[in-house]
């Protein structure tokens, strides 16, 4: 009896209207019961029988797309979803699958979150934050009233891994916990692992935070921007060569320290008064990304975020303490074959902060420094539809100062 052909399909799944790859849609073959989902550069893998199918593939916040298929030899298809239309319907809540889909998925306690469904709820002070959009999560609780400390399952704050494009964040917030270090302008999704961690993070008492960076309009230049009460924000985005690479550039800063400082100067001279102290914090992301051909795509990305808080009374005594962190990582994905995937990645994690205290001659300088040198090779293989795996090695240099 002669074995029935069996062909691949790949390709990715982007937005069109700014050709940003979609991680997390679904692929799927109705007639067959197959399907699978897209990694996060957006790429796709599917191993099928010859013959005529439609293939169909969803994505929330955008339009289904059908396309007819005849598969005769291993093929290549490009999906473009459209953005869904802002028309109000029903309210119909669903789980995320069929209970027996959630019995053959080996990972369990996880939760995905995008920006856009974090800029659906109401924020404090009008500043949308992803860590206390994840505070809504079942397990998660947080740490007091307006903080961004996640507190998982009986776990405390420090006990989290906080990842930023697979650079490893030490302070994830800024303002003593009340807003964290992610512009909601950069960030295309969350994932948060609240047990049964994958063994590609290295294992955490708590939790793992996977956060990844928009990779940014790859068709046309674009600013986007907003003035709040806390902070406000300017985006810049667009093709670095259209359609085979982009970038993104996003800040933020806050502005307590304009008025306070404006307060304590038409104040200064008067005896009785206690000066205010100055408090700012700022932060900026950088993200680049670009097809070299078919098998091969890089990826730049960086953070760079401050804090400082400081006093300076009318006696002579001066204070300040200054505490932030310093990201960069450079990813490349190649795919070797069909079956078989390999991102490798290169990463700096700087996190330091200083306390300077100065009363008349007298005067002393505290400071700590964790920096951290990484690299990481992670390989795909999936030898057919029902079985995948994922294998590689990390070496990562920790220096304290």
């Amino acid at each position: 009896m002669r074995a029935q052909v069996r062909y691949t399909l790949t390709g990715v799944v982007r937005a069109a209207n700014n050709a940003e790859a979609l991680p997390g849609a679904a692929v799927t073959v109705p007639a067959l019961g197959l399907g699978a989902t897209t990694a996060e550069d957006g790429t796709y893998s599917l191993n099928l029988p010859a013959g005529r199918y439609q293939v169909v593939v969803s994505f929330i916040g955008y339009e289904s797309q059908t396309r007819d298929l005849n598969l005769t030899r291993n093929q290549r298809l490009l999906f473009q979803l459209v953005e869904a239309g802002n028309q109000l319907g029903e309210v119909v809540i669903e789980g995320s699958g069929t209970l027996e889909q959630k019995l053959q998925t080996p990972q369990m306690s996880v939760e995905r979150l995008t920006a856009r469904e974090a800029k659906l709820l109401p924020a404090l002070f009008g500043e949308v934050d992803i860590l206390k959009t994840l505070q809504l999560k079942p397990g998660v609780q947080n740490g007091g009233e307006g903080t961004s400390g996640l507190f998982v399952r009986g776990g405390s704050a420090d006990q989290n891994l906080v990842l930023l494009d697979d650079a490893l964040v030490y302070n994830p917030s800024h303002l003593f916990g009340l807003f964290s270090v992610f512009n909601p302008d950069a960030v295309q999704s969350v994932d948060l692992y609240k047990g049964g961690f994958p063994a590609q993070y290295g294992g955490r008492l708590s939790s793992v935070v996977d956060v990844k960076l928009r990779e940014g309009n790859r068709q046309k230049l674009g600013v986007s921007g907003g003035i709040g009460l806390i902070s406000s924000r300017l985006t810049l985005e667009g093709p670095i060569v259209k359609n085979k690479g982009s970038f993104i550039l996003s800040g933020r800063r806050t502005y307590f320290d304009v008025f306070t400082r404006q307060i304590n100067n038409l104040n200064e001279g008067d005896a009785n008064y206690n000066p205010i102290p100055d408090y700012y914090f700022y932060d900026f992301n950088a993200k680049a990304n670009y097809t070299l051909g078919p098998k091969d795509q890089v990826f730049l990305s960086g953070y760079y975020g401050r804090d400082a808080f400081g006093f300076a009374s009318q006696g002579g005594f001066n204070f300040s303490f200054t505490w932030g962190n310093s990201l960069a990582a450079a990813r490349w994905n190649h795919v070797f074959n069909k079956r078989l995937y390999l991102n490798t990645t290169a990463s700096l994690t700087d996190y330091q902060y200083n306390v300077t205290n100065r009363l008349d001659q007298f005067s002393f300088n505290l400071g700590s420094t964790i920096r951290d040198y990484s690299l990481r090779s992670d390989l795909d293989f999936a030898p057919n539809e029902k079985h995948a795996l994922k294998f590689g090695v990390q070496g990562t240099t920790h220096r304290f100062g």
